[in-house]
């Protein structure tokens, strides 16, 4: 059992005051490189370490491990949003999922992030690494894990040790039940043999969105 309230770094609210340039982001609790610079970044031995050393939760198969990317959002899933933790979890970023409606898998990973929102007047400061964990309503799949990182003016954002989690077959299709009425056509869940296997988004359509109703309590990304 996971005291979620601990692990999660900050509340929604807060995002609102980061559409100013040069303000405050919200802090990070991963490890930084010295010096710290997107090179060193991308060479700190404790993020690949982490990601390899996680343990996989119960209930859930791991898809991925250890990339320098994260899943990409777009027309072809479901992205509910992400938290901030304070550590890198599996077990606390699958028992966020487990207490999200309509979850059926996570990205965990450690993400580069400026302490202020890059402007004019502080185009690239000082990094901090944050540790996210993506919710995502559709599979989570190696395939679309091709984000890996973006430029916000002069600083560059980067990923690593990302790591992919699906519930297993009985598990998402309960949470994809609890989700939507029967009375909605929101999912077309894969019925054959080889969905099991999370191979890809192939017969896993959506037709129905999550309302933005559903992103209180810290989630954060909408």
């Amino acid at each position: 059992m996971y005291a979620l309230t601990t692990a999660i770094v900050g509340l929604a609210a807060i995002v609102v005051a980061q559409q100013t340039p040069c303000t405050s982001m919200l802090p990070g609790y991963g490890p930084t490189p010295s010096p710290n610079d997107d090179a060193s970044f991308k060479a700190l031995p404790a993020f690949a370490s982490a990601a390899s050393n996680a343990a996989t939760p119960s209930l859930y198969q791991n898809v991925f491990t250890n990339l320098n990317a994260s899943e990409f959002a777009s027309s072809n899933n479901v992205y509910l949003g992400y938290y901030a933790l304070k550590t890198y979890d599996a077990g606390a970023c699958t028992a966020i999922c487990d207490n999200t409606t309509g979850c059926v898998g996570t990205n965990l990973y450690f993400e580069r992030n400026p302490t202020l929102l890059p402007g004019d007047a502080c185009p690239n400061p000082t990094a901090m690494t944050v540790i996210k964990c993506a919710l995502w309503g559709s599979p989570v799949t190696c395939q679309a894990a091709t984000n890996d990182g973006q430029w916000q003016d002069q600083f560059h954002v980067l990923i690593a040790g990302s790591n992919g989690y699906m519930k297993l077959p009985a598990q998402a299709c309960s949470a994809i039940s609890s989700a939507w009425s029967p009375s909605k056509t929101g999912y077309s869940w894969p019925t054959s043999a080889g969905a099991q296997n999370w191979g890809g988004p192939s017969g896993f359509k959506t037709t129905a969105w999550p309302s933005a109703a559903t992103a209180a309590g810290g989630r954060q990304g909408w």
